[in-house]
């Protein structure tokens, strides 16, 4: 009697329990219903924004009215810009979303100095963050990169995949000697570092090379070579001898943009050079200077230039090729150059937006205004240390024997720039000390160059142009640069003595002490 009782409670639960979950099935499918009409009712606004006026305005217009983003509180945006750190044109694109976004994310070349001025931060814990930064990139990945992260456990979450974690070093250089933590932290990647067989490893730093465009590339062997045979032939004296006897060009016809028959040839070159920002340092700085007529443009009757005839010019140039790797964008189909002609600009007087509004607007000058060095539009990326930054300047200058000084007789003059640690300017004169790739080499490497390691626990290089991990996508930021940095600066001292494993933890332990904020 008691049994038959409880089942009969229990298929009273259980036919309640399949009613709620039917009602709860049916609130969802209405949410889902809802949520489908407003993005698509969203969507026939952004299309009818886009129609009437020109597509970087119809983003600005869209996100400020309908964005919710935008609503959040101050502190809880800044955190979230603050885990997009390491993608700049995101940052940058953020900035034009939206006139809240522009005054939180200043002009300044790092917002991230000063805490962005809310007072301190304090870091997630790992497995926080790291949840975190999966939730913010979840939409970014494509299908067979979301495929694989939820069939594995993510072993290797960090922004570098050349960086061993403190723990690793200090662990494998208990086994090895001090003098050779150079080459087991910078030459070999994480992954080949935990391999047990060190006969196992490939130096990537010299298997790999740097292009300077599709047609040039440099190797770490062709740099040593140049350095040592200088030594053998000069003793290490007359630095600045040394690093302008480096100098590699592409004569090919494609990269040659000069504005006039007559006019200096526009070869991409790379050439060795002390840091700008760093004298004691020795860069490979690849560099490429471009000239583009503006009569080769179709200026509107007011003679302005038209932006999407801007954003022409600008693809043309990043279909040539050294564009893509000297200033690379970080999301498909941007345009950086496209920040130098913003309405507020020296620039912006000279450009049309089509804005669907009949705005009054003053007369448009007749040719661009001389600038000074100190208003000439520049965007620096952590160009100047060595640390894979980039440069990207724009000016103008008159044509040779233009008839007039009207805009149309003018030549747009863009410059691109990245620098790349090499070593100390002190190793070039000691023949004692070797010369191994620098951390920063490694992330300069061309992916194509060096080999990708094949493992079930590796992830498979993604070759999805719009995915988060695409495998040619630049990462600004990595904690591993400054460690490295010091690591290879400082090896020099050990080189010349041995360590004791106790001497070893405690250097490396300060330098990973000193690399924290």
């Amino acid at each position: 009697m008691y049994e038959a009782e409880g089942q009969a409670h229990r298929d009273e639960q259980d036919e309640q329990d399949e009613q709620v979950e039917q009602v709860e099935q049916v609130e969802r499918n209405e949410r889902n219903e809802r949520d489908k009409q407003q993005a698509q009712a969203l969507l026939l606004t952004f299309s009818e924004l886009q129609r009437t006026m020109d597509p970087a305005i119809a983003a600005h217009v869209y996100n400020n009215r309908f964005c919710p983003l935008i609503r959040l509180p101050n502190e809880l945006l800044l955190w979230i810009c603050d885990f997009l750190r390491d993608d700049s044109v995101t940052i940058y694109c953020l900035r034009l979303a939206s006139r809240k976004l522009f005054h939180l994310l200043n002009k300044k070349r790092d917002i991230f100095v000063e805490r962005l001025h809310f007072g301190p931060m304090y870091p997630m814990p790992d497995d926080e963050a790291r949840r975190f930064r999966q939730l913010l990139q979840r939409d970014g990945r494509c299908y067979n990169c979301t495929r694989w992260n939820d069939a594995h456990v993510p072993q290797f979450c960090g922004n570098c995949k050349f960086q061993p974690t403190i723990h690793q070093v200090l662990s494998r250089n208990a086994r090895d000697s001090f003098d050779d933590l150079q080459n087991t932290c910078i030459c070999y990647s994480l992954y080949q570092q935990l391999l047990e067989l060190q006969t196992d490893w490939q130096c990537l730093g010299q298997q790999g090379s740097v292009q300077l465009c599709e047609h040039v590339e440099i190797t770490w062997a062709r740099i040593k070579a140049h350095i040592h045979g200088w030594r053998q032939q000069h003793g290490g004296e007359d630095l600045q001898a040394c690093l302008d006897s480096f100098n590699i060009e592409c004569h090919d016809a494609i990269h040659d943009t000069r504005c006039t028959a007559s006019g200096a040839p526009t070869w991409p070159r790379a050439r060795l050079s002390t840091s700008t920002k760093r004298p004691d340092l020795v860069v490979l700085n690849l560099e490429w200077t471009t000239h583009r007529r503006i009569d080769a443009l179709t200026l509107t009757a007011d003679g302005q230039i038209p932006a999407i005839e801007l954003r022409a010019l600008f693809h043309g140039l990043r279909s040539l090729g050294p564009v893509d790797i000297l200033f690379p964008s970080s999301c498909a189909n941007t345009l950086p150059e496209m920040a130098f002609f913003r309405p507020t600009s020296p620039f912006g007087p000279f450009v049309y937006y089509k804005t669907g509004e009949v705005d009054e607007i003053g007369p448009v000058p007749t040719s661009l205004p001389p600038l000074s060095q100190d208003a000439q539009p520049q965007w620096r990326r952590r160009h100047g240390y060595g640390e894979n930054g980039m440069d990207l300047h724009i000016n103008y200058h008159y044509i040779k024997d233009a008839d007039n000084s009207a805009l149309s007789s003018q030549c747009l003059v863009v410059r691109y720039e990245k620098d790349i640690q090499i070593c100390r300017t002190a190793v070039i004169a000691d023949p004692d000390i070797e010369i191994n790739p620098t951390h920063q080499w490694l992330h300069a490497m061309d992916p194509h160059t060096y080999s990708h390691p094949q493992a079930s626990h590796v992830r498979p290089q993604c070759r999805e142009i719009s995915c988060v991990n695409y495998y040619r996508k630049r990462k600004d930021y990595c904690l591993g640069v400054t460690l490295h940095t010091k690591i290879q600066l400082n090896s020099s001292t050990a080189h010349r003595r041995g360590a004791t494993p106790c001497e070893w933890f405690q250097k490396l332990n300060s330098l990973y002490q000193s690399t924290l904020p």
